[in-house]
């Protein structure tokens, strides 16, 4: 089976025209962007490849905007020092208790280990 994979990755890498699956249009090699794991051609020629990743880019940038609404309390813009106290002295608590389930974690699997890092 791995053989038989090697074999007809070798076969792709020796043509010299591919077809964009974009345009649909026979390019040669040179054309295309390399996989550097595989070393085969791209499935888009450059150009497709360019103008789909700005267009992914342009659409992707006001999907992000659209989704940045925070729906969570942001602690260091609260106003009144009182709920941020109560709320920053929560969050170090938290952090702490994940901190301390962790390292119990690592001893019970690791009994040699003794919080030293």
């Amino acid at each position: 089976m791995n053989l038989k994979f090697n074999n007809e990755m070798d076969i792709l890498k020796q043509q010299t025209l591919f077809v964009c699956g974009c345009c649909k249009q026979s390019f040669p090699t040179e054309a295309f962007y390399i996989h550097k794991k595989t070393g085969l051609p791209d499935n888009y020629c450059k150009e497709c490849r360019k103008s789909s990743s700005r267009a992914h880019r342009k659409t992707e940038k006001h999907a992000l905007a659209k989704e940045k609404e925070e729906d969570y309390p942001v602690i260091t813009r609260i106003e009144d020092p009182v709920l941020r106290g109560k709320l920053l002295r929560r969050a170090c608590q938290i952090v702490a208790a994940r901190v301390e389930r962790k390292r119990r974690k690592r001893y019970e699997t690791d009994p040699e280990w003794a919080g030293d890092e």
